[in-house]
């Protein structure tokens, strides 16, 4: 799955937009092609990679934006006439000071890359400052501007991530996202000028992927288990009940037998399930040396309780634990117990009744977010 779309067009618009340039003035320089070139490499790239922090790392760590900044300044120094060596350095300087004009206006209006402007608005004082084409890049380089130019700029889609992740109520991630900004933060505060180095930050962002990878995939994985097995306890217990022939979940479509088939649909989860169960505790047990009790104490049991991403209520659950005492193989729920299950299944309080909405985990758009972080 490709870079999302909006990210990409926020990291790349610029870029386009001066490669169109180049474009439309017929520009066909050996430094122009080179310019494509390295447009086409981060267009690829966007497609291959899937977080935008990775690609964004990567575009920095390869150089790209240097490359395609110093190939575009030439490419429209190649377009003047020839002139002297002097004029020429003039010339050039006045190119890339047009270039980096150019960009810095084109972000500066896209609320996107309010994060960037600061860089890049730096360089075009020092294009303004007087300074000869040699001695501006030396500055730049000295200043650590070019650092900066390179710079992944990680700060803000960090807590952007942070952000995501915390309205989807998933706390191993909000963890490993927040100990990449302090370690970001630590990166910035050892520089010189601000910026941590691209290849170091890199390497540590993976590593501390890698080091919370193992939690990600078990606290999924636990998760999805214990939700298995409610969902079994709670059919079990259903399938006694008076309405099971009409519910979708033994309803046979159609058919001349539909109803006897729907019949042997009830027989087999009675029973079938509470000898799944078992086999599935087993598991459950040997892989993440949990028991069924175990679960309600569990952080993703909990947390998606009380973020309302339960789907069973509360009560329901207390109910299920109750099933679950006495599901076992060979046996059948009490009477009380299927009455008490058709009463919930009338009023309708099997399900959470507030629930949260998708509506409620929407994130604002990344530019939204941007503004007002800087604001604040």
């Amino acid at each position: 799955m490709p870079v999302d779309a909006g990210m990409v067009d926020a990291i790349l618009g610029t870029f386009r937009n001066m490669a169109r340039e180049l474009k439309d003035k017929n520009n066909e320089s050996e430094a122009a092609k080179q310019c494509f070139a390295v447009l086409a490499k981060m267009e690829s790239l966007a497609q291959q990679m899937e977080d935008v922090a990775s690609f964004s790392t990567k575009l920095s760590v390869d150089g790209l934006f240097t490359d395609f900044s110093n190939f575009y300044g030439q490419a429209l120094a190649s377009a003047a006439q020839s002139v002297s060596a002097e004029s020429s350095s003039d010339q050039l300087m006045q190119n890339t000071l047009k270039a980096y004009e150019d960009a810095l206006a084109t972000l500066k209006a896209e609320p996107a890359h309010a994060h960037i402007v600061p860089v890049v608005q730096k360089v075009v004082d020092l294009g303004k400052s007087g300074l000869s084409y040699p001695m501006f890049l030396k500055t730049c380089e000295e200043q650590g501007v070019f650092l900066g130019m390179d710079s992944p700029h990680a700060g803000p889609t960090i807590d952007y991530d942070i952000y995501c992740y915390e309205l989807m109520h998933l706390p191993v991630q909000v963890r490993m996202y927040k100990q990449m900004k302090t370690a970001y933060t630590q990166l910035c505060d050892r520089s010189a000028f601000g910026y941590p180095d691209p290849v170091e930050w890199e390497i540590t962002r993976q590593k501390i992927e890698w080091q919370f990878a193992p939690d990600i995939a078990r606290y999924s994985a636990i998760e999805d288990r214990w939700d298995r097995i409610l969902d079994m306890i709670n059919d079990w217990i259903d399938s006694f009940c008076k309405f099971a022939p009409f519910d979708s979940r033994w309803v046979s479509p159609g058919g001349g037998n539909s109803a006897a088939q729907t019949r042997k649909n009830i027989e087999r989860t009675q029973e079938c399930e509470p000898g799944r169960l078992l086999i599935r505790e087993d598991i459950f047990k040997r892989y993440f040396n949990m028991t069924f009790v175990d679960i309600f104490e569990h952080e993703s049991f909990i947390t998606k309780r009380e973020a309302r991403l339960l789907w069973y209520s509360d009560q329901r659950i207390e109910f299920l634990k109750k099933v679950h005492a006495v599901m076992q193989p060979g046996k059948r729920p009490d009477d009380t117990l299927i009455t008490e299950a058709e009463k919930m299944h009338e009023e309708g309080s099997t399900r959470r009744a507030n629930m949260k909405t998708a509506e409620e985990m929407k994130p604002v758009p990344f530019p939204e977010f941007l503004t007002q972080s800087l604001k604040s």
